[in-house]
């Protein structure tokens, strides 16, 4: 079972792609595995058909499905999703060619090319053309050239015959796909097919597409963004857009920080900021230990300086005892929040992530400072926690791990006065222009001063002393703050310091 992966690099998306496949071996294709846009259930279909996918794109005639599925797992960009065999194995015979349309409910993700039809992958049994990006099935606009992202399992075989001598003159009723004929065609031609499509070949839609042909198309793009569908699939939610009207690129958004780790402990508390009306729904973490743990997610609108220490104004929005972690560095998905949370443009919101497996991340460069960003939201630098609101902090901390969110529309205008009471349970919507979590005497500042005053120190110790000494001790110490340091000091073990000497765990390569 050979095995040929184009690449899981995007930067573009849409619905499916066309490509061609060119023997270099009598094979088999036997499974396929794609790049989706969004995670989830979805359905994906697979179509074939022998030589050049060239002027077929608008029509179902000479394609045969050969793969459809209504419940694929789609994992999330940039992970391979594996589709299992297809309902029928494809043989291509040496030197010929192979087209296939490839399409998900839940979009594919790929990257722009350089010239379709050109040679983007190979191995000693294929080669995998440089094709097209679709919108719908058999119908609407294609982006051209694009990098088909995914992979291919296939078998070498020995060839059954020796190819016939002449051309067959009219296609069977249902085209062949097998090695019998030297220079099969699915239509007949008025003189023998080229085997190679032509440099500069003629199809509707254009190279660089319109919703409707026009007569005397622009030779380039315009400068500057527009509204227009066509924009809509090409993997950046739009200002234009939103998850009504683009599900495919403002619809189960993610955006990750790192999954790089040098320091742990039992939780973080950071800052989110959206730049456009936002609603996160799930969350994944980068746990110290394997196994079964419970993980918490509270939240609360606006920073957490002076509130870490304290559970009011917190919501737990996410509890679950039975989270299989997996081993650091590897993704935990936590799955749906138990609600979702409403962030509107330019509102900041906090969240504070711990688990009894503890957390692994990155030290800062500074508190509140954007570690990470996309079109939808900013994630700022942290602390990392000791204890539930209690217990000491480390300061500045990367959060390590992944937010998934829709962007949405505004469902009304902010009011123009501030709020000067708290609700008792503080609000996450986007209803108040600068809502504040507890009164304050005047406007709050939108953001925290450069040097927040907060108990205890960066510096901790277990507990204040009147003189403490000027700078650390050069000798390390058993006092308790050491443990949660991702590291497992001399005089710790499992029983004093679990979350760094249990569940231990070595990696060679």
């Amino acid at each position: 079972s050979k095995e040929i992966e184009t690449t899981y690099e995007f930067n573009l998306g849409s619905s499916g792609n066309m490509f061609v496949v060119k023997a270099r071996r009598n094979i088999v294709v036997s499974s396929f595995a794609i790049n989706s846009k969004s995670r989830g259930v979805g359905a994906v279909k697979i179509y074939t058909r022998a030589g050049s996918y060239t002027n077929h794109e608008q029509s179902r005639d000479g394609w045969e499905l050969v793969y459809e599925n209504d419940s694929v797992i789609h994992n999330r960009r940039g992970v391979v999703t594996e589709l299992g065999f297809l309902d029928r194995e494809i043989h291509i015979a040496k030197d010929r060619s192979q087209s296939f349309f490839v399409t998900s409910t839940n979009g594919l993700v790929y990257k722009g090319g350089e010239k379709e039809f050109s040679v983007y992958q190979s191995d000693e049994g294929m080669e995998i053309m440089e094709g097209i990006g679709t919108e719908g099935e058999f119908e609407g606009i294609t982006y051209s050239p694009r990098v088909w992202s995914g992979t291919i399992w296939y078998n070498v075989v020995e060839a059954t015959s020796s190819p016939s001598k002449s051309l067959t003159k009219l296609p069977s009723k249902s085209p062949s796909v097998s090695s019998h004929t030297s220079k099969p065609t699915s239509h007949p031609t008025p003189s023998n097919p080229t085997p190679i499509p032509t440099s500069s070949p003629t199809r509707l839609p254009t190279p660089h597409p319109t919703p409707k042909p026009t007569p005397n198309p622009t030779p380039k793009p315009i400068s500057t963004p527009t509204t227009s569908p066509h924009q809509c699939g090409n993997a950046l939610c739009e200002l234009s857009e939103n998850a009504a009207n683009c599900p495919i690129d403002c619809s189960s958004k993610e955006i990750e920080t790192t999954y790089e780790f040098n320091l742990g402990s039992s939780g973080n508390m950071f800052v989110v900021k959206a730049r456009r009306n936002i609603v996160v729904s799930s969350f994944a973490i980068n746990s110290k230990s394997r196994g079964v743990g419970a993980v918490k997610i509270y939240t609360r609108a606006g920073s957490y300086t002076n509130h870490e220490q304290s559970r009011d104004g917190w919501e737990l929005v996410y509890e679950n005892d039975s989270v299989i972690h997996n081993r650091r560095g590897v993704v935990t998905e936590l799955g749906f929040l138990d609600r979702e949370i409403h962030i509107a443009k330019d509102r900041s919101q906090s969240f504070f992530v711990t688990s009894t497996n503890g957390l692994v991340y990155k030290g800062g460069e500074k508190e509140f400072s954007v570690y990470q960003s996309d079109e939808g939201m900013e994630i700022m630098e942290g602390i990392g926690t000791e204890g539930e609101f209690e217990g000491i902090t480390y300061s500045p901390r990367v959060w390590s791990g992944t937010i998934w969110y829709n962007v949405v529309e505004a469902t009304s205008s902010p009011s123009k006065s501030l709020t000067k009471l708290p609700s008792k349970s503080p609000s996450v919507s986007s209803h108040t222009s600068k809502p504040t979590s507890h009164p304050t005497p005047s406007n709050p500042t939108p953001i925290p001063t450069s040097s927040p005053t907060r108990l205890p120190t960066p510096h901790p110790t277990p507990k204040p002393t009147p003189n403490p000494t000027p700078k650390p001790i050069s000798t390390p110490t058993t006092s308790p703050h050491q443990c949660g340091n991702a590291l497992c000091e001399l005089s710790e073990n499992a029983a004093n310091c679990p979350i760094d000497c249990s569940s231990k765990e070595i990696e060679t390569t």
